[in-house]
């Protein structure tokens, strides 16, 4: 809450502390002199924040870090979608005889899926995914089918499926759960990728009756395995190209913050790309961009780190994960940050592309590149700036509703008016203004008077350090006009304007830098009361 919102909501709770008085006979006016706030107030009050640090010298520091992106497993990997259907035929010209529990011989086959991409996948666990099978029987009796892959497991043990399919197209249609499923991807005889085994075994239902099948009839499936997400895959996953396209990550530097001719002095900015794939990379990241809408003022990073950038393949120990790290630091000496960071962004731009397995013939890991679930490759961003810098003002402004409408006691306030008591002991002065809108978002009025609303800055010494603090008493009337604009207002907006010396030299905010306020209400009240 701002010094001016922290006004009014005084002021409300001193007229609410009226009307709660027990009812008498009375009604007279008072004036009243109350004591109403005794705080000190540094930088951390201003901006609303905890990131802010101080060195050892007492200089402030703001810290900033967030990710600003990442490439994670799903980008790079999708088991796709896959339908096989299976017919089980006499496929002889002349009638067959089945008896009750008589099988038809059926080969084993495998079952490819087509990850693209040059990925050559020998593992993957699922973590979630549905298999759906179509069971359908040309045959007046009821057949029984066991689908089994014998390479896909559980706990040890095989998926495998047994129904009864009743005759009929479509007569038996089933959903089945491969969750926490382990594949192995290399086939019956384990030569080959991306490939799962699969048996089928057919035969007529213990309690059926014997049946003869005709030529080109039996059963046949449709199974399709359906959104398989992998929790881990392991193979070759190619050389696969990957786009970052053009993409805009949002800041907070100037929510609520303006300023004129800013420019700090110095400035840090850390790239920690962590790459959690068992994979080499090689990237880049380009037309880095900082945006200011406010300003429409855009600036492009100027570096030579970011054209070529080289990461190492993460480890892994079992499901233990140990990824590798790549740290790019931009200063003063090998890039324009200050300058990038003072454009005060709350857009930053940027684009690039990697590529897997960069390093010829790409598949060095001999079919142990991997990847876990929620994993990828990220992009942290940290920014240190030491509270140094030169500039005209800054502009701070909040925005809140409020809603007086069915206070009473507004109306007993005749007039009054709130002194504050301040002493600045920051390098710059304040002046402060709070404007009154209506819910149609009309400006009804202004809450300090224009022109007597500055506090003044504090004595600068040659080094631009406060050695003195300056004070200033300010008034903010209350009178009838502005409690009947108080009561119609739904939001008011504070607008503080910091004033920086003269032919703005460089200046510091050191952590010992507060404002002290104090602030007295001197009200005219009536109290107009009734007994019971």
């Amino acid at each position: 809450m701002t010094l001016v919102q922290r006004f009014w909501h005084i002021f409300l709770v001193l007229t609410l502390f009226w009307g709660c008085r027990k009812p008498t006979t009375a009604n007279w006016d008072v004036d009243v002199i109350i004591p109403v706030v005794n705080s000190s107030l540094n930088i951390r009050n201003f901006v609303g924040d905890t990131l802010f640090t101080k060195d050892n010298t007492g200089l402030l520091h703001f810290s900033y870090n967030r990710e600003i992106a990442a490439l994670k497993m799903d980008s790079l990997l999708k088991i796709p979608d896959t339908t096989i259907t299976k017919s089980f035929l006499n496929d002889f010209w002349l009638p067959i005889t089945l008896k009750p529990g008589d099988s038809i011989p059926i080969p084993a086959s495998d079952l490819k899926f087509d990850f693209g991409n040059g990925m050559s996948l020998k593992q993957t666990d699922i973590r979630s995914g549905t298999l759906l099978v179509k069971f359908s029987n040309d045959v007046t009796q009821p057949m029984d089918l066991e689908y089994k892959l014998p390479g896909t497991t559980k706990n040890g043990l095989p998926f495998v499926i047994k129904e009864t399919i009743p005759p009929g197209k479509n007569s038996l249609i089933k959903t089945y759960k491969m969750d926490g499923y382990s594949m192995n991807l290399q086939g019956a005889n384990g030569t080959r990728y991306n490939t799962i085994s699969q048996t089928f075994k057919l035969s007529l239902n213990p309690s059926a009756q014997q049946v003869d099948v005709p030529p080109n009839k039996g059963a046949a499936v449709e199974v399709t395995y359906t959104e398989l997400v992998p929790e881990f895959v392991l193979g070759y996953f190619g050389q696969q190209l990957v786009d970052i396209p053009t993409d805009t990550t949002f800041t907070d530097f100037n929510k609520n913050f303006k300023a004129s001719e800013f420019m700090l002095s110095e400035a840090t900015l850390k790239f920690t790309i962590v790459n959690e794939f068992g994979v080499d990379f090689s990237g880049n990241i380009s037309n880095v961009k900082s945006i200011n809408t406010i300003a429409s003022k855009t600036l492009s990073l100027i570096n030579d780190q970011l054209a070529t950038i080289n990461i190492n393949r993460a480890s892994r120990s079992g499901t233990t994960l140990f990824p590798t790290t790549k740290v790019l630091t931009f200063n003063n000496s090998n890039s324009n940050i200050a300058a990038f960071i003072s454009n005060l962004p709350n857009k930053i731009c940027y684009g690039g592309e990697i590529k897997m397995n960069p390093v010829p013939p790409g598949n060095i890991s001999g079919y142990n590149d991997f990847a876990f679930y929620n994993t990828g490759i990220r992009i942290l961003a940290d920014i240190d700036i030491p509270m140094r810098f030169s500039a005209n003002y800054f502009e701070l402004s909040s925005d809140a509703g409020v809603d007086f409408s069915t206070t009473t006691q507004l109306d007993k306030v005749k007039q009054g008016r709130f002194v504050i008591y301040a002493q600045n002991g920051f390098p710059f002065s304040a002046q402060l203004q709070g404007y009154m809108y209506d819910a149609q978002n009309n400006l009804l009025d202004s809450i300090f008077i224009a022109g007597a609303n500055t506090i003044d800055r504090g004595q600068l010494n040659a080094d631009n350090i406060v050695i003195s603090r300056g004070k200033t008493t300010l008034y903010i009337p209350v009178d009838l006009a502005k409690i009947a604009n108080l009561k119609k207002t739904t939001r008011i907006k504070v607008r503080s304007l910091l004033l920086m010396p003269p032919n703005p030299p460089e200046i510091k905010l050191m952590d010992t830098y507060t404002l002290d306020i104090k602030i007295v209400a001197e009200v005219n009240y009536n109290v107009g009361l009734n007994s019971n």
